[in-house]
């Protein structure tokens, strides 16, 4: 059961991150169910969830999974415009810090139960999964939240404290952030499994020197939090999978 949680938890990080833009998101958001973009957006999700568990008993369940998403996201959809307009903001897209990770909790938890409900009924598992072993699929979905959801989270969090007001600059600065926290994160986990954290502190230092003498102070510290929070992540992620915490708490949760 681990394996196929692993995979469809793979293909949760596809649909929802990979392959869902922020025009998608921000259609999403502001039309909800009268978007042509969630019925999409829908539809990937439901083409991830078999392709990663790619059996003809696990069509129904996939179903389930989208059709619970697809709830999940018109709800959440619903939520943000009311607190969109609360807030006042007319344009552009609204983001929530507790929203997301309720969202996010709530389709991992859709996941854990399909799956489950799926394993109790069948307890068979597709063949081609039998070639990765459960620390393979753990690093390489390590390696896939240090991309993009990592992004999306650090981005969410930043928003929220208001530190750098100078959109054009905040974009930019946002743009270059993003690939620079990518690669590093992608650094420190390899780091981590390797077991050399000087390294990793030497990074962090090298980091922090570079933005020392920056005038702008929101700038400053907007980039400081940044590189903490994506550090974090990195140090979370790349521990939980050496040390062997992630894959205990999956063997946990399954035999439960």
């Amino acid at each position: 059961m681990e394996k196929i949680l692993l995979a469809q938890f793979i293909g949760h990080i596809i649909a929802d991150f990979f392959a869902q833009s922020e025009h998608i998101s921000r259609q999403k958001q502001e039309k909800g169910p009268r978007s042509w973009h969630i019925y999409i957006h829908a539809f990937i999700v439901l083409a991830a969830s078999l392709a990663m568990t790619f059996t003809y008993g696990f069509i129904v369940y996939a179903l389930g999974i989208t059709i619970i998403h697809f709830a999940i996201d018109v709800l959440k959809s619903v939520i943000e415009r009311r607190l969109k307009r609360r807030k006042g903001n007319r344009d552009g897209s609204y983001s929530n810090l507790y929203l997301f990770f309720i969202d996010q909790v709530l389709h991992i938890a859709t996941i854990y139960g399909v799956v489950a409900i799926f394993w109790t009924k069948n307890h068979s598992m597709p063949t081609y999964l039998d070639i990765f072993t459960t620390h393979q699929l753990l690093i390489l979905t390590g390696f896939l939240l240090c991309v993009k959801p990592s992004n999306v989270i650090i981005r969410i969090c930043l928003s929220s404290l208001n530190l750098y007001d100078q959109e054009d600059n905040k974009n930019d600065l946002e743009r270059a952030g993003r690939w620079i926290g990518t690669i590093e994160r992608i650094m420190a986990v390899i780091l981590v499994m390797l077991q050399q954290y000087t390294a990793i502190g030497f990074i962090i230092t090298a980091k922090s020197v570079l933005r020392y003498n920056d005038s702008k102070i929101g700038k400053t510290e907007y980039v400081l939090i940044g590189t903490l929070l994506s550090f974090s992540i990195a140090l979370v992620i790349g521990i939980g999978i050496k040390d062997g915490f992630f894959e205990s708490f999956l063997k946990y949760i399954s035999c439960g």
